[in-house]
């Protein structure tokens, strides 16, 4: 057609076309085929409403999503045990993860009280069954346990007060009670009062004596945010938290809200004045929660309806339209819903944990939000700008645009959680701000310390929760004996008893603080890439530094190495797609590329990986290497470790990298030995699986073609035993897996399956992954002959497929693929190769201590 004035197909913009690019950029399902329509419609008819649906797999969205950190609420009632007709673990943490939450702080005064070891392990044993979202439970002061509420302290979120009246039974009359709770409990183990006017008065000046650090709860009125303000001047340590309903509703919105009944909460309604007072002095207020209270409708219209709103649906999306009004900034909203709940309560860092949020999104907030079992909220027909689009918990995606996709019992008690890291105690009143550049982009760690011994970026941690738990039940409470400070918790000693600790204890080894969740497209060109894409550390219990370390097999990786060097991935495909520079990061290194074999994709996308960061490449290849003079491998890399700051190393012998690598000082990445292993291919094959089909749980993989001499075969399936997947083998006889992979694989309990051909494997396979027979692997050519052109994906192949399907290819191909696939949807290949080049990027940018 070309020069002959016709126009081609993909010119014209159809209606079809128009009503799929809205459908995608707007995440609305769109069906297409007509009969699927009228099953869908029938099956709804009979059913009486909408089917129930629940993926893994998201829509690809036009929309600008922002991510951001985990957030924290501190401050939850979820009415189990005792009252379970309006909320539950399980609907309560649903609730959560539909509003952003991804860990919750429950309070004890429930039904029976959580005041003692067995109700708190009745309550831990209901939260372990029920709940969705990662938690802690607070234990309850009462008039009896001051003597043994203090054991607790380690397994608890922390010690409740009720100093006024309120929803509870737990209400602590006397002064002297109050007195001898403050003295009891463990000064390091965090403490929040409810106390109102007067009363916040008396027990700051009882803090002040006993010298203890104290949080006070849902700050309301003018008078309250004034004196604390006036005592953190004076140096108490005391932290505070307000709500959403005190910061967006006053006593003037009580008629609209529904009457008496309907607004009654504590404490109550407050003036416009004390609202503005609130917003005036934002830079007071430590913490955001919700202090979600559900109670059924029938309860709040009856005559002595009880107090409480609910709210862990609705305080992000009024946060984030107070975002776009600019009455809150970013940084604000960071700072106080995720990073300092972290320090107050001792919390740890959850892994490969955020949420995407849409912030040009605009809606109402429905009269009856979806997962609560109040069914109601005091913000019903309020329009905000600002949307949750998904939320992912520990690496699993638990909410999805309506849909709560973690089942009750997945999140986990973060006391229970050992080996964890705890963030560093500041001396200062009011916790440090975290700058967020701008644009959008929310870092999820900033430097505290005034005194360094480590670079800016880097930031000093300590064990959690080993180290607090030993200070905890430690004889503190009791012997008032002086522990060492150097445990990072909010509720620690004096400053001058951490100095005194600082200068005798051994400096902290560094730690590399967790990767943030960023917006991809957030900064523009002159935002310094190191603001994007923060140091990676130690996860739960994971290593997932890989600073210095030598790459040389699949198995140095974890599940958390691979979500942490996915998420960097992402973010590299998105600033060179996007052309913003990223040649600051690894600027002034070097990288050797030494080849020993032929390589095309290999070489070349380390070389432009490195280039693309600001760095410099020198290569090598058997042909212009001295090696053809007789120098060994060993000596080889020895000089070329001195020129350069990390090794990329291919050689035809299985073992050969492994063994240079006892001769190099520098990291040294295995980019294929021999028949061996390929770990930086396997790398990239499982983000493009995550890329093409969104997950890699729960799928089928079928590697086709010379499995026996395919190293990136072995790396894969090796690779691929870290997630839930079923493994399929298709190949010449002779060519067969190897069985110590199989072994490997086996030991996984993954579940692994021969087949005799392609088609009768094709059919309900996720990801075809075809490979080369390789010729130069076979001692003469008849043999390779015998096998080459036995498994070939043609066309007619693929009609057996699923619509939803990647056929994967590490290339270079010979005869393996037909020409003519490559204009299926399903091809991926030639994306992979592309793929292959960010995911490099990343790991050469880890492996130098850059991210």
């Amino acid at each position: 057609m070309r020069g002959s004035g016709a126009r081609r197909v993909s010119c014209f913009m159809t209606h079809g076309y128009r009503t799929r690019r809205l459908a995608v950029d707007y995440s609305i399902p769109l069906m297409t085929d007509v009969k699927c329509t009228k099953l869908l419609v029938e099956a709804m008819r009979l059913i009486g409403r909408a089917p129930p649906m629940k993926t893994h797999t998201d829509c690809i969205a036009g929309r600008r999503m922002t991510k951001l950190p985990g957030f924290i609420d501190v401050h939850v009632h979820l009415r189990e045990p005792g009252a379970t007709h309006k909320e539950t673990f399980a609907s309560g943490t649903a609730a959560a993860l539909a509003g952003g939450i991804t860990m919750v702080l429950a309070m004890p005064n429930t039904q029976p009280a959580i005041v003692d070891r067995e109700s708190l392990a009745h309550a831990q044993e209901l939260a372990q069954k029920g709940a969705r979202c990662d938690y802690a439970l607070f234990v309850g002061a009462s008039a009896t346990n001051c003597g043994t509420v203090s054991e607790l302290a380690s397994q608890a979120a922390g010690l409740k007060m009720y100093l006024n009246e309120t929803f509870t039974t737990l209400r602590l009359p006397g002064i002297h009670q109050w007195q001898a709770h403050l003295a009891a409990w463990p000064r390091r183990a965090p403490l929040c009062v409810h106390a109102e006017r007067e009363t916040m008065g008396t027990v700051l000046l009882l803090a002040s004596l006993t010298d203890r650090p104290i949080h006070v709860c849902h700050v309301a009125r003018k008078e309250e945010i004034l004196l604390i303000k006036a005592v953190k001047e004076r140096g108490l340590r005391v932290t505070c938290e307000v709500c959403p309903h005190h910061l967006f509703l006053s006593s003037a919105d009580i008629e609209r809200i529904g009457g008496a009944g309907w607004a009654q909460v504590r404490p109550v309604l407050c003036t416009p004045e004390d609202q503005q007072a609130l917003w005036d002095n934002l830079d007071v207020i430590d913490v955001f929660a919700t202090d979600h209270a559900p109670h059924t409708r029938e309860e709040k219209e009856s005559a002595n309806a009880p107090p409480g709103f609910p709210g862990l649906e609705t305080i992000l999306p009024l946060l984030l339209n107070a975002v776009s009004q600019g009455r809150l900034t970013l940084d604000q909203l960071i700072h106080k819903f995720h990073r300092n709940p972290k320090r107050i309560f001792n919390l740890p860092d959850q892994p490969n944990t955020y949420v995407e949020v849409d912030f040009d999104e605009e809606w109402t907030i429905p009269e009856r939000p979806a997962h609560s079992k109040a069914h109601w909220t005091p913000f019903a027909g309020v329009r905000v700008k600002g949307r949750v689009h998904r939320v992912v918990l520990r690496g699993e995606t638990a909410y999805v645009d309506g849909v709560v996709l973690a089942s009750p019992g997945f999140g986990q008690n973060v006391r229970d959680w050992t080996g964890r890291k705890l963030l560093p105690y500041t001396a200062a009143t009011s916790i440090e701000r975290i700058h967020v550049p701008s644009g959008g982009t929310v870092p999820a760690h900033t430097a505290t310390s005034p005194e360094r011994h480590l670079p800016a970026h880097l930031e000093p941690e300590l064990e959690m929760n080993d180290e607090f738990i030993r200070l905890l039940i430690a004889a503190e409470a009791k012997t008032q004996a002086s522990v060492p400070t150097t445990a990072t918790v909010h509720f620690g000693g004096t400053p001058a008893t951490a100095a005194a600790t600082a200068a005798t204890a051994p400096p902290p080894p560094p730690v590399v603080s967790p990767i943030p969740r960023v917006r991809c497209d957030s900064s523009g060109p002159g935002t310094g890439i190191r603001t994007l894409l923060p140091d990676l550390g130690t996860r739960h219990g994971h290593d997932v530094n890989l600073i210095g370390r030598h790459v040389l097999t699949v198995e140095l990786f974890t599940k958390e190495h691979l979500n942490e060097l996915f998420h960097l991935a992402q973010t590299m495909r998105s600033r060179v797609v996007k052309d913003r520079p990223l040649d600051d990061l690894l600027r002034g290194k070097v990288m050797a590329s030494i080849f020993y074999e032929v390589s095309t994709r290999t070489s070349c996308s380390f070389a432009a990986a490195m280039q693309r960061l600001g760095g410099h490449v020198v290569h090598v290849d058997e042909s212009s290497s001295s090696a053809r003079k007789g120098e060994t491998l060993e000596d080889s890399i020895q000089v070329m470790a001195g020129y350069a700051d990390v090794v990329v190393l291919r050689h035809p012998v299985p073992g050969a990298v492994a063994r240079a690598a006892h001769h190099c000082r520098k990291p040294l990445i295995n980019a294929g030995d021999g028949v061996g292993e390929h770990p930086t291919q396997a790398l990239l094959d499982i983000f493009t699986i995550r890329e093409e089909l969104g997950t890699v749980n729960g799928i089928t993989i079928t590697m086709v073609g010379d499995l026996k001499h395919g190293r990136t075969v072995h790396s894969l399936a090796r690779l691929l035993t870290l997630y839930d997947v079923n493994l399929r083998y298709v190949c010449p006889v002779g060519l067969e897996m190897p069985e110590h992979v199989r072994e490997f694989v086996d030991r996984k309990g993954i579940g692994q399956r021969e087949f005799p051909t392609l088609e009768s494997a094709i059919a309900d396979t996720d990801v075809l992954y075809m490979t080369r027979i390789q010729r130069e692997r076979f001692a003469t050519d008849e043999e390779y002959q015998r096998c080459c052109g036995q498994l070939v994906l043609t066309p007619q192949a693929m009609t057996f497929a699923k619509r939803r399907m990647a056929v994967l290819h590490p290339l270079p191909r010979v005869n393996e693929i037909s020409p003519e696939i490559d204009n299926d949807p399903r091809s991926a290949y030639f994306r992979q190769a592309e793929y292959g080049m960010y995911v490099r990027m990343a790991l050469l940018a880890m492996v130098l201590g850059r991210c």
